[in-house]
């Protein structure tokens, strides 16, 4: 294929599997980009598909509507529908307490998401991307800034009912892992610790389902929310899929070693249940970033990724020779996942990991 979107191509693949394999039972999802597509196809093959609740999982204007009306606390929100429209911005700008966040209606990762203090801010940052190339949709949302700590609760459902559940606080929040000087990546928290967490993002995970149509099925879910300084729960959004980046890396030694990807189409099918059998009693995945832009002249070796303390797994994303622009937090070089006895020994070997394993780069010059 040549696009996840491309409705022509969706349809002759569909037609071939009905003629081949007219008992398909599901089209599975593993990455954001592939969700529409998925939906898309298996309405094609006949199988019971609520288109709303596919768009609410990716436009998250949408989303964040469905999940009001069911009384979930979110950021307020604008649309701009068209970002070359600089008298319409300046009408959304009016309405905006700032600082806000602005980024694609329909996105994924923080790409092209950034934090704006203004209006000037926010029309600069629609100019910009009213000409940026490639993007299927053009359409920006507008959110309130909310202050307090980032988590992302990945769960495996049948029905309402979660097969596994787990609570994980970034490290760093998104926006701010764009700068090489802080610390990037996750930790699990532990249920016995952190039970009325669990309880109240379990709470919220399975009314966004319901608001989203997809509590009456077998599904994965990648959520995220903010727990404000004052202890309040926001929700910030959700896909229908598993987390990016080190989360499938960490998920997988969440499982006991049992590869994630395998266990997620065990669940969705068969409808077996997880179970959590960490390899460590405290878990944490990591993102190794170069400490500034450039061109990768070297990265950890397998010992140095090996040798260091509590490292159970790693991956590498780039190669010597790429170029980084590190303007977006999504632009991944290598992850590692930890693990450790004590929340203090965690927090340690993450301090250690980012001394110790080095994605080094050149400065780019204009022959770059």
């Amino acid at each position: 294929m040549s696009d996840f979107n491309a409705l022509e191509e969706l349809a002759t693949i569909a037609a071939d599997l009905r003629l081949i394999d007219p008992a398909i039972e599901k089209v599975l999802s593993f990455a954001e980009l592939s969700q529409l597509g998925a939906a898309s196809v298996s309405a094609m093959l006949g199988l019971p598909v609520d288109p709303a609740g596919q768009v609410a999982a990716r436009d998250k204007r949408l989303m964040k509507k469905f999940v009001r009306e069911h009384a979930v606390r979110t950021a307020e929100f604008w649309s701009i529908p068209v970002p070359g429209d600089a008298d319409a911005v300046r009408a959304v700008a009016g309405q905006v307490s700032f600082p806000a966040v602005v980024k694609p209606a329909a996105g994924s990762g923080t790409e092209h998401t950034v934090r704006v203090a203004d209006a000037a801010e926010l029309a600069a940052f629609a100019e910009r991307f009213a000409v940026v190339p490639g993007l299927d949709s053009r359409q920006l949302i507008v959110e309130e800034f909310i202050e307090g700590t980032e988590l992302h609760i990945d769960a495996f459902w049948d029905g309402d009912e979660p097969t596994f559940f787990l609570v994980s606080e970034y490290l760093t929040p998104t926006l701010d892992a764009i700068s090489g000087d802080v610390i990037d990546g996750s930790r699990v928290l532990n249920q016995e610790e952190h039970g009325a967490l669990y309880e109240e993002l379990l709470a919220m995970n399975r009314t966004v389902n319901r608001a989203l149509r997809h509590d009456a099925e077998r599904s994965v879910t990648h959520m995220e929310a903010f727990r404000t300084p004052s202890g309040d729960l926001v929700f910030s959004e959700i896909a229908t899929r598993i987390g990016g980046a080190w989360i499938p890396a960490v998920l997988s030694q969440v499982l006991g070693g049992q590869d994630v990807w395998a266990a997620m189409v065990d669940a969705l099918m068969d409808g077996k249940t997880i179970e959590p059998r960490p390899t460590a009693p405290f878990l944490a995945g990591v993102h190794i970033r170069a400490k500034q832009p450039g061109v990768i002249t070297a990265l950890p070796s397998e010992e140095e990724f090996l040798g260091t303390p509590g490292v159970l797994d790693y991956e590498i994303r780039c190669d010597v020779g790429d170029t980084l622009l590190m303007d977006c937090a999504s632009e991944w070089c290598a992850f590692v996942v930890i693990g450790a006895d004590s929340q203090e020994q965690l927090d340690t070997r993450i301090r250690t990991a980012t001394q110790r394993l080095r994605v080094e780069t050149r400065a780019l010059t204009e022959s770059s």
